[in-house]
């Protein structure tokens, strides 16, 4: 009987679909920033003096060849980086610790090799070659660079100026290294989905270039270079993760998912319910996405009903042993789909199969789309509880991710209506907060049991409104209007 490999046929799916392999479970801020980054520049830099400076030792205890304190003193004698005479050689072994776990605040430093570091920092000097976990940050980037280029462009310029705290520390060898040229390859042009855009992809396509265009007039009037590139980064984390919920719709004619966002304090209310519901609908179009991807893959390769009835269970990698109660699993669940299938027509059967293969890979696989969209959500706190391991979530913003996404909503000193700003978050970035019927609608729309009503909802407004006046971006008039402003901070 025939056996194909489910690894193959994600790989295939993510190739032609997706533009990115959303399949590890460790995905962080700083691999999507760090692929965003060389895209946008376009070049790399090699990191010498850099690697040697802060590079002290491995999680295993490890010391790459050139980097005892002894070959990075006698370096820095040679680059002139040092008065050897004003220093001991312990305190600079400590200075290079303190490095380290600079570079390394977001966990992304996993050896000295680039394919193996992302760099928590703010320069090009920083952005190395291409290392693992950042095609999505790649992907993001060629977004940026072709339908908001203004964005990109104010990115490039600040990432060349070496004026933030972390750079002007690493002065006396931040330049030892070669720039190298990245090949301006964008990832989405190879994607199905833009060869001929429906309107699903248009619209979100005109949402992203109205959100990134006002951050970056925000952007320009933030005092705080490492600041900026935080704000911005929380941008593209939201937007993949976004993208990533639409995909059903750029294929499938799925619905737009809106994401309600919970301000009653992580009380079990209707509004956190209908919040929970609004996050688990997203995997569930996920999840739908790559059915739909796989049943396109078997078609590719010739299966119809009849040959899918005969083929043996699919492996995830051939050659691949797997022990007994998961191969009883899987067995399990592939006659289960057989039986499912036999009345179908060979559409139907494709897609009931893919949505089996689906699930087969959630056991299988070390990681999967859904885990990848909720770590990269926890990791730039979109949702509550705030660790990987709760896997039923809701969408509760940190104060940081709360701010980026309302720079994308409001122009430096403009001021706004609350009724204006509910609008922007939803036809900007898909989000509803609540106080109006039309933002009931818009959840009741989704066509699933919503537990949040008008009032609930306008209680969450208010509370969201103390959130924003708290943070000083909003104030109360005489005449109970609320008003949202960015004044300019330059």
């Amino acid at each position: 009987m025939d056996v194909f490999s489910m690894h193959e046929l994600r790989q295939e799916v993510d190739k032609k679909y997706v533009g990115f392999n959303p399949q590890s479970g460790k995905i962080k801020p700083v691999h999507i920033a760090t692929g965003a980054f060389r895209v946008i520049l376009g070049q790399s830099f090699t990191a010498e003096g850099i690697k040697k400076l802060s590079y002290v030792m491995g999680a295993k205890g490890q010391i790459p060849r050139g980097n005892k304190i002894s070959e990075v003193i006698e370096y820095l004698c040679d680059n002139n980086a040092i008065d050897i005479t004003e220093i001991s050689e312990h305190e600079i072994e400590s200075f290079r610790w303190m490095l380290q776990k600079l570079l390394n605040a977001d966990n992304g430093v996993y050896g000295i090799n680039d394919h193996m570091l992302a760099y928590s920092a703010g320069a090009i000097q920083f952005v190395t070659a291409k290392g693992i976990l950042e095609d999505a940050g790649e992907f993001i980037g060629g977004l940026i660079k072709e339908y908001c280029p203004s964005l990109g462009n104010y990115i490039k310029t600040i990432l060349t100026n070496n004026n933030d705290a972390i750079s002007l520390i690493f002065e006396p060898v931040i330049d030892n290294g070669d720039i190298n040229p990245v090949e301006t390859f964008l990832r989405h042009s190879n994607i199905v989905a833009f060869e001929n855009p429906n309107d699903s992809l248009k619209k979100y396509l005109i949402s992203f270039r109205n959100a990134g265009e006002c951050l970056k007039f925000q952007l320009e009037n933030h005092p705080n270079k490492l600041a900026q590139l935080r704000l911005f980064i929380l941008f593209c984390c939201y937007e993949l993760i976004r993208y990533m919920s639409l995909l059903e719709s750029f294929y499938d004619d799925g619905e737009f998912r809106p994401i309600l966002l919970d301000f009653t304090s992580g009380k079990k209310s209707s509004v956190s319910q209908t919040s929970g519901l609004c996050y688990s609908q997203l995997h569930k179009a996920i999840s739908r996405f790559y059915a739909w991807g796989f049943a396109q893959e078997l078609n590719r390769l010739g299966y119809g009903k009849d040959g899918l009835l005969q083929a043996d269970v699919p492996v995830y990698d051939k050659g691949k042993t797997v022990n007994a109660k998961t191969k009883e699993e899987l067995t399990s669940m592939w006659e289960i789909a057989k039986i499912n299938i036999a009345s179908m027509c060979d559409n139907e059967a494709r897609l009931e199969v893919g949505m089996s293969i689906n699930d087969m890979i959630a056991i299988e696989a070390t990681s999967h789309p859904v885990n990848y969209m909720r770590k990269l959500g926890t990791e730039i706190g979109l949702l509550y509880p705030p660790t990987n391991f709760h896997t039923d979530k809701r969408f509760i913003l940190a104060e940081d991710i709360l701010e980026s996404l309302l720079r994308c909503c409001v122009m430096p000193d403009e001021t706004i209506t609350s009724s204006e700003l509910r609008d922007r978050l939803y036809n900007r970035l898909g989000i509803v907060v609540g106080g109006t019927e039309e933002d009931a609608t818009r959840l009741k729309n989704i066509g699933s049991i919503v537990y949040a009503d008008t009032d609930a909802l306008a209680v969450n407004f208010e509370l969201f409104a103390e959130a924003l006046q708290r943070m000083n971006f909003a104030e109360q008039l005489p005449d109970g209007i609320m008003q949202i402003q960015f004044g300019g901070n330059k």
